[in-house]
């Protein structure tokens, strides 16, 4: 079987499915993992159930390495004599040397990347790797456990399915805790990159309201552009929702404000998840 000539939501999301069980095989401190395409851009990232927050961005930052640098950072952190730090000034901190990233080839040309943080430098580097292994397997390994994963990912799921069957266009989702940090961003195909942060802050706005981010400026007339929290978006599309007993808020984006607000409501409803009133 010959490698894929490009990354896709379902390939990224095989990926990582076999880093997370690398992971639990080898009792690796739960983490975050990212995928990203050859321009750096999320594909698919998650957290795993008790992972630190802060290692999601960091996967993020380790996989954006990998691709637009294309090599991984441990050779990197070699090609420039451990000075690689000096170059998040020209990045805006978003290169690192710290290992746990692999570039992904296919037909000598690098076609994303792939990070983990949450472990040692030397488990981060061999769940990076295992992501990689899987790139070239047919078989699929699953992971076990990560309830709540699981079920945000049903979440995620059932709002791709809606949009394929209502012909809309695709879209980014993202989901985060009560907090405001992700725990899963899906990208579909065809999505564009600029929907990423769209998506992302209207679930940061509705996660740290409680209410959905176009109803924000009704009780705090705050608008989008405030200067106060470069995450405030109040455009619709942010809904805050609760499962097991936990808040959490998705921000779909990818269509007309209102389009995806529907779209996570709909969804919402009809998997049965609790909306605030």
């Amino acid at each position: 079987m010959s490698a894929p000539r490009f990354l896709t939501l379902d390939i990224a999301r095989k990926m990582i499915d076999a880093m997370i069980r690398y992971a639990q095989d080898n009792k690796v401190l739960p983490g975050s993992f990212a995928v990203v395409d050859e321009g750096g851009h999320v594909i698919a990232a998650e957290r795993r159930d008790n992972g630190l927050s802060a290692t999601f961005d960091i996967a993020i930052d380790k996989a954006w390495t990998a691709a637009t640098m294309k090599t991984s950072a441990r050779v990197l952190e070699v090609i420039t004599r451990g000075q690689g730090w000096r170059l998040n000034v020209k990045y805006n901190g978003r290169l690192t040397i710290i290992p746990g990233s692999v570039p992904v080839i296919s037909g000598n040309r690098v076609i994303g990347g792939i990070g983990h943080s949450g472990g040692s430098a030397e488990e981060d580097e061999a769940i990076a790797q295992a992501g990689l292994s899987a790139f070239y397997r047919e078989d699929h390994i699953d992971f076990i456990g990560e309830d709540r994963l699981r079920s945000l990912r049903k979440v995620a799921d059932a709002v791709i399915n809606h949009v394929m069957e209502k012909k809309l266009h695709p879209v980014v989702i993202t989901i985060v805790d009560e907090w405001g940090w992700p725990v899963l961003i899906y990208r579909m195909d065809g999505a564009s990159y600029g929907y990423l942060e769209v998506s992302r802050d209207r679930a940061w706005t509705a996660a740290a309201f409680k209410l959905p981010s176009d109803e924000v400026p009704n009780y705090t007339g705050t608008e989008h552009g405030s200067e106060w929290n470069e995450r405030l978006n109040t455009s619709a599309g942010g809904v805050p929702f609760r499962l097991q007993g936990l808040l959490f808020a998705i921000g779909i984006a990818g269509n007309k404000p209102q389009e995806d607000k529907e779209i996570a409501i709909s969804v919402l409803k009809s998997i049965g998840v609790e909306l605030p009133v």
